[in-house]
């Protein structure tokens, strides 16, 4: 039950902020009411969910510009630090994207996931107007597991070089990447600086597309990478796999995990 004094520091609010259309009050009052053990919504989440409501509901269309920090921190009652959140996290997931000196728009669907372009994720990162960053977690030659090397179609002690590394966006980690390489073709691996050089354009350099195969799928993440993505236990994920053929042989696996959707793609060049 929520006690005398919350009523009327809620009341107070909704009638201080009267204007609010019928989804944006239900909103606000849910970010100004506890649930369950007196716990509240984050209000950059309410920011978000507003957002994502006029996205879905047609309110806003692709390549639309949306309210501004401004408008949206007077809307809410919040500072602009807690607007630029909600917008870093809507930035990241693909949703928004970011114009400097222009504002914020909504991503055009056609482009914001193509599973027939490889793209490098620091670059997809800059496109959309923020700054990318990237920290290695693990970089190594091992001995792969079996899942990995039955995909790599390797003999059972074949080595290869592993990276694994975590994305950020304006400082905010939305996805991990990790890649497995053949220890033949990428024999320089263990020596470069992959939080300085794009490890997309170092394999780039040593290989080509010839034949990927892609797939994406939705998962609930281990703790570990909850952790690294500050995600929910039951948050989940976008899970994507790729294998890139070349003269012949599978020589990079590459998996990311960060957003969220399930589909899948081949293709081949002729």
């Amino acid at each position: 039950m929520v006690d005398a004094g919350l009523n009327q520091l809620v009341y107070t609010s909704y009638r201080a902020h009267s204007n609010f259309d019928k989804r944006t009050r239900k909103l606000f009052i849910l970010s100004m009411t506890p649930s369950g053990p007196n716990r509240k919504i984050p209000r950059y989440k309410v920011i978000k969910n507003h957002l994502l409501e006029q996205i879905e509901s047609g309110a806003i269309g692709p390549e639309d510009k949306t309210e501004s920090e401004n408008v949206l921190a007077s809307r809410f009652s919040v500072s602009r630090l807690t607007v630029q959140r909600a917008i870093r996290e809507l930035v990241s997931e693909g949703i928004l994207n970011r114009v400097q000196g222009s504002g914020t728009f909504v991503t055009p669907r056609t482009t914001r996931f193509s599973l027939f372009e490889v793209k490098d994720l620091a670059e997809e990162v800059r496109m959309r107007g923020s700054k990318p960053s990237a920290k290695v977690l693990v970089q190594r030659q091992i001995i792969p597991s079996e899942n990995v090397r039955t995909l790599m179609e390797l003999g059972p002690d074949v080595a290869v070089f592993q990276a694994t590394i975590l994305r950020k966006s304006d400082d905010v980690p939305f996805a991990i990447e990790d890649r497995f390489a053949r220890c033949d073709v990428f024999e320089n691996f263990l020596e470069k600086d992959f939080e300085k050089e794009s490890i997309y354009d170092y394999l780039a350099r040593h290989s080509s597309l010839q034949t990927i195969e892609t797939n994406l799928r939705a998962i609930l993440p281990d703790e570990a990478v909850r952790d690294h993505l500050g995600l929910s236990q039951n948050d989940p994920c976008l899970f994507l796999e790729r294998r890139n053929w070349y003269e012949g042989r599978v020589v990079t696996l590459t998996r990311i995990t960060g957003s969220r959707f399930s589909l899948g793609s081949r293709y081949d060049k002729r």
